[in-house]
């Protein structure tokens, strides 16, 4: 096996937070030596430590975090604005870029560095909303929802490791690295889709719409839990084949112009052709017919999945409670480094010695 790309290179994580730890989870995986300033106060779950912090060393909140820095090629931070400048003791990033100009540093905050939320703190959900992603969510009938997880500091993260990468290379090209600005707002809005221009187009918001778009668009109950359906209008007639009812051959279901108002009874066909049947019966279906079915899966079904344990998508992970199954690399073919998680400050001595020359 070939080394891993990013092999040699120095990351230093500082900021407590999960937008900061992925990004650095994906240097990690991918060769990168990640050293983390572990924060005074631990703001991870157990649970997230186990998936964030595999694969980094990890020094002591009393180290020198400066001269980290400048020993490090990347810097990701985080959390809130200014943490850099409070971390780095007033030492701010322009200043470290003065003293070695191939730095690349990458800040991830709710809003931004400058603007008038810079300052504001935020939580997943205030993220998740001020992005309009919560425009989205929920049933009409009632106030909107907010996804399950951690999607805008997850989202953050991996923008985050997209612009360290992407800065990075510029810097071996060049000679000349960045300071990235990212916002978690700005990565939530850009997930919007058609519903940002279209809304900014059309002067309204778009409606939720719950777990139905329409009736051949939507998620259903099954024999043993949820699946769902996302036909197009050349889809509509093999799906209609597979679920075998005389009626829908009937020009109310057929004319897609009429179809629109029929939706509610096309909705109570499906529902009782979807209960009666389980998740793997309807995806083999899918399969055979060109239907395009998909079925919910819970953590444990991922976990038995045959096409990941053939990907060997997971990461075994060593834990003082034992082995734990975490997910691994986001694609097949570059190198991944599934790494060891380390305790608290269990590296300090090393770091120091390997980045800044010290002496025990």
């Amino acid at each position: 096996m070939s080394d891993p790309v990013l092999k040699d290179v120095r990351v230093l994580e500082i900021g407590g937070g999960i937008p900061v730890a992925f990004a650095a989870r994906w240097l990690a995986g991918f060769g990168a030596d990640v050293v983390r300033l572990d924060p005074a106060e631990e703001s991870l779950t157990t649970d997230e430590q186990v998936y964030l912090l595999a694969g980094k060393r990890r020094v002591a909140p009393t180290s020198d975090p400066r001269a980290l820095a400048l020993a490090a090629d990347i810097v990701i931070e985080g959390d809130n604005p200014g943490d850099i400048v409070k971390h780095l003791r007033r030492v701010q990033p322009e200043a470290l870029r003065a003293r070695k100009p191939g730095l690349v540093v990458v800040s991830i905050t709710p809003f931004g560095q400058d603007g008038p939320y810079a300052g504001f703190e935020a939580s997943n959900i205030t993220s998740f909303a001020m992005g309009g992603i919560m425009s989205l969510t929920g049933m009409p009938q009632r106030e909107p929802l907010v996804t399950g997880g951690s999607q805008a500091l997850y989202l953050g993260g991996l923008n985050g490791f997209g612009a360290a990468v992407t800065a990075y290379l510029g810097s071996l090209i060049h000679g000349e690295g960045d300071w990235v600005d990212i916002s978690l707002q700005e990565c939530m809005a850009g997930m919007l889709e058609l519903y940002g221009p279209g809304g900014a187009y059309n002067g309204t918001a778009s409606m939720r719409a719950g777990n139905h778009v329409r009736a051949s668009w939507g998620i259903y109950p099954c024999a043993d839990g949820f699946a769902g359906v996302c036909a197009l209008e050349r889809q509509i007639p093999a799906l209609f084949s597979v679920v075998g009812d005389p009626e829908l051959g009937e020009p109310r279901f057929r004319d897609r112009m009429e179809r629109p108002n029929h939706d509610d009874e096309l909705q109570a066909k499906f529902y009782a052709w979807f209960a009666e049947r389980t998740k793997q019966e309807i995806l083999d279906l899918g399969a055979t017919y060109k239907v395009p079915f998909g079925a919910v899966m819970t953590p444990g079904d991922l976990l038995a999945n045959a096409s990941l344990a053939e990907r060997h998508f997971f990461d075994a992970i060593g834990t003082p409670d034992g082995v734990a199954m975490v997910p691994g690399r986001p694609f097949v073919g570059l190198p991944w480094v599934p790494g060891e998680l380390h305790g608290a400050g269990a590296d300090t001595t090393g770091v120091l010695a390997e980045w800044l020359g010290a002496r025990p």
